[in-house]
């Protein structure tokens, strides 16, 4: 999917949702996620977790947004 979409990041999935929990993106509804991203260290430490609107109207700004929060590491 990476390579498909030209991405020059890592996506992954979250079956057991171990890091949706910890980045507090869990729904309270049920055992999924709500809409949001976060931003990990090579050690696999959040270092940004947001979630954010419903719609999908800020994902262009996504990738802008979390390289200025966590200083383009």
């Amino acid at each position: 999917m990476k390579e498909e979409l030209g991405l020059d990041y890592t996506l992954l999935s979250d079956k057991y949702l171990t890091l949706i929990e910890k980045a507090e993106l869990k729904d309270p509804s049920g055992p999924k996620s709500v809409r949001g991203f976060a931003v990990l260290d090579k050690d696999g430490n959040i270092l940004e977790s947001q979630q954010l609107d419903p719609f999908g109207d800020q994902v262009g700004e996504i990738i802008p947004y979390a390289a200025q929060k966590v200083g383009g590491q």
